[in-house]
């Protein structure tokens, strides 16, 4: 028997409540990561909104994760790596940035580019300057982005935590080539090529060491392929769950 379908919401937190409690009850709901930052366990008014959002949701699983303030990438790295284990676990999960601080939004919005995980928001309405009522839901849409070409995308697959050399990158993408044979340096001088595009993209670091290149990963490569793989997780779950026999 298939098992229900759960509903995680992601909800970095601000001073407003009732724009987020009211946004995610136009949803099913079934758990709710609130997302707050270092130190706000001193800011009253965020304190106060978390009890007011575990109240309205008295008998939900409500979680409060922590995550970066200050870097939109690592903020970024540090939702993927929440929601990768959300969808893992079976889980669909929205994003909500009816409230929090606007480069949380930002961060968000990059998560759900690269992962098409839905984000939402409140249309608000306020029938006097402090009484909030919801109008609607803003479903944000999202802009495709163009894949990188099948070569580098290997090359990330295969970069894995960093290589010290391209040859060392070359004996992991084609580990029959022999190094000192006119292959391996034809493929050497095929990566740099790819090498170069990705590096100007912004998705590796490269540096010199003595007469190497080792390269890396970028964080904004790390939000890719993290990215990519939320999405086939989720391909996959949906497949699996049309493509399940029915019971005679």
């Amino acid at each position: 028997m298939e098992n229900a379908k759960m509903f995680t919401h992601l909800v970095p937190i601000g001073f407003s409540p009732d724009k987020l409690i009211e946004s995610i009850k136009q949803f099913p709901v079934h758990k709710i990561i609130i997302l707050t930052h270092k130190g706000d366990e001193e800011q009253e008014m965020v304190q106060s909104a978390i009890k007011s959002i575990k109240k309205a949701f008295k008998g939900f699983e409500v979680e409060n994760r922590v995550i970066e303030r200050e870097s939109i990438l690592e903020s970024s790295l540090e939702m993927l790596d929440i929601i990768e284990d959300e969808v893992k676990s079976g889980s669909t999960v929205k994003i909500n940035i009816s409230g929090g601080l606007r480069n949380i939004g930002i961060s968000a919005y990059i998560v759900s580019l690269v992962s098409d995980i839905m984000i939402y928001s409140d249309i608000p309405e306020y029938t006097d300057k402090e009484t909030y009522h919801l109008k609607g839901i803003l479903d944000i849409p999202l802009f495709l982005i163009k894949d990188l070409a099948k070569e580098q995308l290997s090359i990330l697959e295969k970069l894995e935590d960093g290589v010290e050399s391209v040859d060392d990158l070359i004996s992991r993408l084609k580990p029959e080539l022999e190094k000192g044979t006119t292959d391996f340096g034809n493929e050497r001088s095929r990566l740099s090529h790819h090498i170069k595009k990705l590096s100007n993209a912004g998705f590796i670091k490269t540096e010199k060491v003595s007469k190497n290149l080792a390269i890396r990963k970028s964080k904004l490569g790390v939000i890719y392929m993290k990215g990519r793989e939320i999405k086939r997780l989720t391909k996959e779950r949906r497949y699996c769950k049309t493509n399940v026999p029915e019971i005679s």
